[in-house]
């Protein structure tokens, strides 16, 4: 599987980092603004929104795309100056409030509405007088006066994180929403399991093997395919080969000549994974024994 975009990493990464407060409670005085990430940036106690995203960059390894600032107003003249300031939203842009009051990390947008996620805030609803105190995710309504605008990064892999600016510098083209959401977990399976012993299979003949829609551990009589599948036999006393053919929607594809018996050992066949293939026909020039095999997912 390739690696994923660096702006993907990016928003993956702040997307895992727990919604709550991060912040100490001091009677008399309110929140203090001590947190991890004040302690990762080497500067606690003061207001720690930029902090919290300057280490959202360097825990990726990608701090050196934005300043090192804890001032919102040095990260929107730094954008300015560089020509990464845009009046459009794009995923992992930092977006700038109220000139110089706040700032978040854009996690997606469409038409009307920016999602963002971000340090020294409070939770959707709740007020403090201001002060802020842990990370949590917001909405905006994007032609609101308070979202100024955007510092665009230029991440280091040149790839442009889906960006509703029509003429972004960096080259993407724009989309009308995106929003994200978790990646798709890659299947996990359970170790290989025997699901069919084949009849002995006699040289000289077609024998033909149904494999989709076919029986597993978890759908018996069949359905749809629950995790790769290989189709192994082995020759019965004595070398030869074996002219395998499989069929497809299209008709059968052309036979495929495989050596089996005692020099060659088992000869495994990996099925498409994508159930595309319903029957394997073996057609080998000394008697075979079989079996269908294949891992489950968890």
């Amino acid at each position: 599987m390739p690696n994923p975009p660096d702006w993907r990493r990016l928003v993956d990464h702040v997307a895992s980092v727990p919604e709550r407060v991060y912040e100490h409670w001091v009677p008399g005085v309110g929140w203090d603004n001590e947190t991890q990430f004040g302690a990762e940036y080497g500067w606690n106690g003061v207001p720690w929104c930029a902090i919290f995203e300057w280490c959202m960059f360097h825990d990726v390894g990608m701090d050196a795309i934005v300043p090192k600032t804890a001032a919102v107003a040095e990260l929107a003249s730094w954008a300015q100056a560089h020509g990464q300031w845009s009046e459009y939203p794009s995923v992992g842009a930092l977006t700038i409030f109220g000139g110089d009051v706040h700032t978040e990390i854009v996690m997606g947008f469409d038409p009307d509405i920016v999602h963002t996620k971000g340090g020294n805030s409070v939770q959707a609803g709740a007020t403090d007088n201001g002060q802020g105190n842990g990370v949590w995710s917001h909405q905006h309504a994007r032609r609101d006066a308070y979202v100024t605008g955007y510092l665009a990064p230029r991440f280091p892999d040149g790839v442009c994180p889906p960006t509703a600016d029509p003429a972004d510098p960096r080259g993407g083209a724009a989309v009308a929403s995106w929003l994200w959401s978790a990646p798709a977990a890659a299947a996990a399976y359970v170790g290989e399991t025997v699901l069919a012993y084949l009849p002995p299979m006699p040289a000289g003949a077609d024998t033909d093997v149904p494999v989709e829609p076919a029986g597993t551990e978890t759908a018996p009589v069949g359905g749809a395919r629950n995790g790769p599948m290989w189709l192994c036999v082995s020759a019965l006393g004595t070398d030869g080969n074996v002219a395998v053919s499989m069929r497809t929607n299209g008709g059968w594809g052309a036979p495929v000549e495989h050596a089996v018996g005692a020099a060659t050992g088992k000869l495994v066949l990996s099925l498409p994974s994508d159930g595309s293939v319903d029957v394997v026909r073996l057609r080998p020039t000394v008697p075979l024994q079989g079996y269908v095999t294949g891992r489950q997912p968890v």
